[in-house]
């Protein structure tokens, strides 16, 4: 990366670090302040082929295919993958939620029977980024100036949560990673996990009983980037879509209760690392207060955008807040200092 881009950059989270604290204080579980729309695409794959998808964007308007509000982008990019046998419609609430906080959100509508390829339907939501890295990039397209195509992220539930990490396994340019439930592919995404250097925020339900949270623990275990295990509290399996399909499971807390633990977690995450809100770090990486409705374990390393290198960007965040506690605080002893700043300097990997 060009010395003058990665100056910018550091400036700019410099800058974002003094005047976001307010942010902080949102409930990011209740909608954003864009509009969000909805509409199926036709992506077009490098070798052709084509596939439906629907995308949850900020709209001008709550029609489906309402024009997109590309006046307020250009936004980051996040591909969401559906569960087995599960249609992308039951995950729509999450969707328009991710649209109402500034993300354009793909859902392939691909392998959605009985005998999926996983390793296909993982590349399905590259080539889905890819399609709309292109169309933001085209004069003529109605994303043009919308997409953010740098900044990517995965997401998906059960079968396409551990897709999600096949695919940033896959695509180093994949900056982070909320898995949900996350079921162990074929080839594994437990394996696969040992290759996903992006900031990735696995999320589980406590009372799981399709997935359970054993599964995810070996996966949180080989994460090689920034890490974190968030177990929902009372949470189950299909406690993660919007209405229940058959051989549904339950758990302690409510679908709607559920749901909003699953927004306010996956849109903070999501802020952090790809829209590079630096508000949120405290929010992400501070321990969950009582009543949060969920336990979690974390694992910091020295790539503090989780962007899969450790460089001047990280170098950056952590001289912005140097002396005080917090982000670069790697060791945990209440202020960045020089043991931190040789962690970074030790592990550096541009």
């Amino acid at each position: 990366m060009p010395t003058g881009i990665i100056v910018a950059r550091i400036l700019a989270l410099v800058l974002s670090v003094a005047w976001s604290g307010a942010a902080a204080a949102q409930d990011l579980s209740q909608p954003g302040p864009r509009v969000a729309a909805r509409r199926d695409v036709t992506v077009v794959r490098a070798d052709g082929s084509t596939f439906l998808s629907t995308v949850h964007y900020p709209a001008t308007g709550t029609a489906v295919g309402s024009p997109v509000d590309a006046a307020n982008g250009p936004y980051p990019v996040v591909a969401f993958g559906h569960g087995f046998v599960c249609p992308v419609t039951l995950y729509q609430s999450t969707g328009a939620h991710l649209a109402s906080w500034g993300f354009v959100v793909i859902m392939p509508q691909t392998n959605g029977g009985l005998a999926p390829s996983h390793p296909g339907f993982a590349a399905d939501f590259v080539s889905s980024l890819d399609w709309l890295a292109s169309e933001g990039a085209n004069p003529a397209s109605p994303w043009a100036g919308a997409i953010a195509g740098d900044r990517r992220g995965v997401m998906g539930h059960s079968m396409g949560g551990g897709c999600a990490v096949l695919a940033a396994a896959s695509d180093p340019r994949i900056r982070c990673a909320v898995p949900m439930a996350a079921a162990d592919t074929s080839p594994s995404s437990v394996a696969a996990a040992s290759s996903v250097w992006c900031a990735t925020r696995l999320l589980v339900g406590s009372q799981d009983t399709i997935v359970p949270p054993s599964t995810d623990i070996p996966m949180y275990a080989n994460l090689r980037g920034p890490a974190q295990f968030v177990s929902i509290t009372g949470g189950s399996h299909c406690g993660f879509i919007d209405s229940a399909i058959i051989f549904c499971d339950s758990g302690s807390i409510t679908r709607a209760q559920q749901l909003a633990l699953v927004r306010r977690e996956a849109t903070e995450f999501l802020r952090l690392y790809l829209r590079g809100d630096a508000a949120q770090w405290g929010a992400v990486w501070s321990p969950a207060p009582p009543g949060a409705g969920v336990v979690e374990q974390v694992r910091q390393t020295p790539d503090l955008d989780g962007d899969g290198r450790i460089d001047g960007l990280d170098l950056g965040i952590l001289l912005s807040n140097w002396g005080n506690p917090g982000r670069g605080d790697l060791d945990g002893s209440g202020a960045v200092d020089g043991a931190d700043l040789g962690a970074v300097l030790s592990a550096w990997r541009p």
